[in-house]
């Protein structure tokens, strides 16, 4: 974590272990775009699947999950094929860029989905919100992640079509602004010991834990910085910006939003398990018990590092209203030691023709001394009284 002008970096996509390394491409997921166009279902044949080509820019990445729950590469063909016939779990990936809308949405048809799904994929991205849609025969879970690059701004949502055999997920942003996220997803999902449940569903699990275990590593991070300022203005407070305290308070706010939606979906994928046949979560019950707990976890910590910052803040601003009311308080004692002194100048100084005063020798140096002796009492009485500390 560094600050810079106040903005804060902290690393939050250290989730793939630490490595570097890419598995499967480094390009990123990007939303649906609108699709027009009305659709015939086609069938999940061999045949029909071939017939689908990818689009430009387009990339599909698919993965068949052994009996022991860990992921191999395979191709799409085999995929959708082996699902639809229900041999075997999968998991594809849908990477869409500068795409053909009603190519995707064919592309889409071939799962036999029905239409109020299909436009709910298709929705533009910056129309998507977390939630939970449950149907008949599948379940969408939009839920909302932190973008890899923590400086960003960008609202990035992840959405996942689970079926009882496959796994589809899609992103809502462009590759230009997730760099090698799902490069770093990939790695993470492969270099497990294995997948919580040999399942479509214990894919979704591991994807959502890779998530919900990103959010809480940046607030964690968050966390030991807030820490460090909290010890640097114990020994001086005016060594910290107002500008670091805001920049903190706004990256935690956009974590605290992601870690809200992540536990409001997994509330919400408990209760839609009885009404879709896409989640069956019977084998998975303590994974969904560590998911919650640790998003839950992670809410609270949060709302409490908030809490936090508003007395980081608070005690700035004391400090700083006490610096004001010193400089104040010297003025005060400044306007008062000279108020007596004007009015002895002002008398002095008008012109009468008949002032005694004036026709001494000894005048002048006299009013000067008057003047230094009333100056130097009020001054020991202001510091008597506390004024000067």
């Amino acid at each position: 974590m560094s600050t810079n002008g106040g903005n804060v970096a902290i690393d939050i996509d250290a989730a793939s272990n630490g490595s570097g390394r890419t598995n499967g491409g480094a390009n990123e997921l990007t939303p649906l775009v609108p699709l027009v166009r009305n659709f015939s279902a086609q069938s999940l044949s061999d045949g029909s699947v071939q017939s689908i080509r990818a689009l430009p820019g387009m990339k599909i990445r698919a993965h068949s999950i052994d009996g022991q729950g860990h992921l191999t590469d395979c191709t799409t063909k085999r995929a959708l094929g082996r699902s639809k016939k229900g041999t075997g779990s999968y998991w594809i990936d849908i990477d869409a860029d500068d795409r053909d809308a009603d190519e995707l949405r064919e592309w889409l048809g071939q799962l036999n989905l029905s239409p109020f799904l299909l436009s709910r994929l298709a929705e533009p991205a910056n129309t998507w919100a977390s939630q939970v849609l449950p149907f008949r025969s599948a379940a969408l879970a939009v839920v909302q992640i932190l973008p890899e690059k923590e400086s960003s701004d960008q609202i990035t949502h992840l959405a996942a079509l689970c079926m009882r055999n496959l796994l589809l997920t899609f992103t809502s942003c462009p590759r230009a602004e997730t760099g090698g996220l799902y490069a770093t997803v990939h790695e993470y999902m492969h270099d497990r010991k294995g997948l919580p449940d040999a399942s479509s569903n214990g894919a979704l699990f591991a994807w959502l834990l890779f998530h919900i275990e990103r959010t809480s590593r940046a607030a964690r991070e968050i966390r030991e910085y807030i820490l460090r300022l909290d010890e640097s203005m114990d020994r001086d407070v005016s060594s910290v910006s107002m500008d670091e305290i805001i920049g903190v308070k706004e990256q935690l706010l956009r974590v605290l939003s992601v870690a809200e939606e992540q536990s409001e979906c997994l509330e919400a994928l408990a209760v839609a398990e009885a009404d879709s046949d896409g989640l069956e979560f019977s084998r998975l019950r303590g994974t969904m018990g560590v998911l919650r707990a640790t998003a839950g976890a992670t809410e609270r910590r949060i709302l409490r590092l908030e809490k936090h910052i508003a007395d980081l803040r608070q005690r700035y601003e004391t400090y700083h209203q006490k610096q004001m009311n010193r400089r104040l308080a010297v003025l005060t004692v400044l306007s008062a030691i000279f108020l007596p002194l004007t009015l002895l100048t002002g008398i002095w100084g008008m012109n009468f023709e008949d002032m005694p005063e004036l026709q001494k020798p000894d005048a002048y140096p006299i009013a000067l001394l008057v003047m230094i002796l009333i100056a130097a009492t009020m001054c020991c009485y202001f510091r008597r009284a506390g004024w000067f500390d």
